[in-house]
């Protein structure tokens, strides 16, 4: 972690998930137990994610177990803000695969051949259809990180491949009331974030608490070199919820930078895709093992 006055750069953060209840008392009525949590089987990590450009993801999935494993979850990954978050049991990489119905073909009856009145009509078939699943892009994951952000994007929007690039998400490394700022610049930045001064590395990162100051406002002001001089091409009073933490893009533009930012309210959420322990610590030989075995 950081001093809150200091800039922090490149630093790796741990992972740890909160969980809360609250015991209720009624007057001359016995005492009620507190909500019991539901126990589930400890995910390898749990993830959410977004589209970077273009329009949201909805065509994606992932086996929970990996490898074509387990059950197959779709994923929704919206272009304006955080994906709900999906737990994942497999081994790195997590890989997406987009899932294609086969197309059947007609069978054409002979014209001699009696009809079969065990066909359906209409070319009505009670079997399902037959799903193929190709992988579409993985991305390898560090085994200590326990949640994950993944941005999806493409270096060329034409073109239909995808890429991920992962980051570890964990409120206690990356806690509420924190500012992740990624700069995309090849050129250092000057940053004014509320009480804090400092300098962004080109292509570099910073984390910062917010600091505000004697009037309640979080100032932002960025600068960029000219000469010798600095030149202001960013300024604006964000509004701060110590509830949510903030990652921010500083992108390049011809007239300086632009500010892209996404925002999330730290709070409990449970992942789609946790299922309950197996009984007796017995496990399927076709699923990984557990995390830490």
């Amino acid at each position: 972690m950081h001093s809150p006055s200091r800039f922090s750069f490149g630093q790796t953060f741990a992972v740890s998930l909160l969980a809360f209840a609250f015991p209720g008392i009624s007057h001359g009525q016995a005492v009620e137990s507190p909500p019991v949590e539901e126990e589930v089987e400890e995910p390898t990590f749990v993830f959410s994610g977004i589209a970077w450009q273009g329009s949201s993801i909805d065509d994606l999935g992932y086996f929970v177990d990996g490898k074509e494993r387990g059950e197959f979850i779709e994923v929704f990954l919206p272009n304006g803000g955080r994906s709900r978050k999906y737990a994942y049991y497999g081994e790195s990489p997590l890989t997406f695969y987009r899932a294609v119905e086969v197309e059947k073909k007609e069978k054409k009856a002979s014209p001699e051949a009696p009809a079969d009145p065990k066909n359906k009509p209409d070319g009505i078939d009670d079997k399902p259809p037959e799903i193929v699943y190709h992988p579409v892009v993985d991305t390898a994951i560090d085994s200590t990180w326990k949640e994950v952000f993944l941005f999806f994007f493409k270096d060329n929007l034409t073109a239909p491949a995808y890429r991920v690039k992962p980051i570890n998400f964990d409120p206690v490394g990356f806690p509420a009331g924190s500012y992740w700022f990624f700069s995309r610049c090849d050129h250092p930045l000057s940053l004014q974030f509320g009480l804090d001064k400092g300098q962004l590395p080109p292509l570099g990162q910073a984390m910062i608490k917010a600091r505000l100051d004697e009037f309640g406002d979080l100032v932002v002001r960025v600068f960029k070199k000219k000469g010798t001089a600095l030149r202001k091409v960013y300024s604006t009073i964000w509004s701060d919820n110590p509830r949510t933490r903030t990652i921010v893009f500083m992108l390049p533009s011809p007239n300086g930078v632009k500010v892209r930012r996404i925002v999330d309210l730290v709070q409990e959420e449970k992942a789609l895709g946790l299922r309950p322990p197996k009984e007796d610590g017995k496990r399927d030989k076709s699923s990984p093992a557990p995390p830490g075995n």
